[in-house]
């Protein structure tokens, strides 16, 4: 009897430490995956970074085009001094820059236009399908106290392979070869995209920053018709960038309009 006993006291030792080696497992193991437009998880969750504030409002994501709605906004542009002044070659990413003086009015703010820079493969997606590139026009507000924070305007263009893009051939022509700064002159980069940025139909939602510190203060406009870049062009990009674009993010019941 006393035999039994032991043995079956042994069983429930051992019973116990494979659970609590178990739970030790599950608690100290995290798998990173890519979320989904749909997915529902904590804020700040996946794909986030450490010692930075993450909501719900997080770029960029999957757009539906059959579950957009219809929007309604006020749109001024004012891009008659939209002439890049300098071309950056940062390493991570290749940058233009504008002077001041061009500005895109949307629902009552007017933002500056401030860059625009590459992302390959793209960030957003369109009903589930990533592009080889994306281009990012970057206006924005900038604060007026201290404990404000920027506010952005995000005009995003998808690219597939197909013909040579002359704007991204001017602009390839005249990126330095290393990391550094090169000056503009009038003219010799001509950013067709902003000359014609109202000529585009536009998803709009709001998001954040794709690159820390994530802020959740933009308005992304990503233009429906997808435009086309050469795989030359696309890879020479890349070359230089690397693949440099965020995960998709969750939606939580955004709206896309």
């Amino acid at each position: 009897m006393n035999t039994l006993r032991k043995r079956l006291l042994g069983f429930a030792a051992l019973a116990l430490l494979m659970v609590a080696t178990s739970c030790e497992r599950e608690s100290g193991e995290a798998k990173v995956e890519p979320p989904q437009a749909d997915e529902q998880e904590p804020a700040g969750g996946r794909n986030t970074m450490p010692g930075l504030a993450h909501g719900l409002l997080q770029s960029p994501i999957n757009i539906l085009s059959n579950r957009s709605e219809a929007g309604h906004h006020e749109i001024a542009v004012n891009l008659h001094h939209a002439e890049p002044e300098y071309l950056a070659n940062k390493g991570h990413t290749i940058e233009l820059d504008f002077p001041r003086g061009s500005t895109i009015a949307f629902d009552g703010r007017e933002y500056e236009l401030k860059q625009l820079h590459f992302h390959t493969p793209s960030e957003h997606q369109i009903d589930g399908i990533t592009y080889p590139m994306e281009l990012h026009v970057v206006n924005s507000i900038e604060p007026k106290t201290p404990d404000e924070p920027p506010r952005y305007l995000v005009l995003a263009f998808l690219y597939r392979m197909g013909d040579e893009d002359s704007f991204i051939a001017s602009f390839l022509s005249q990126v330095p070869t290393g990391e550094g700064l090169a000056a503009l002159e009038p003219r010799q980069v001509h950013v067709t995209v902003v000359d014609q940025a109202m000529d585009f139909h536009f998803y709009h939602y709001r998001g954040s920053l794709t690159t820390p510190p994530f802020t959740e203060t933009v308005e992304w406009m990503i233009a429906k018709e997808i435009q086309q870049a050469s795989p030359e062009q696309v890879r020479r990009i890349n070359q230089i960038e690397g693949d440099n674009a965020r995960h998709v993010q969750p939606l939580y019941g955004r709206a896309v309009d």
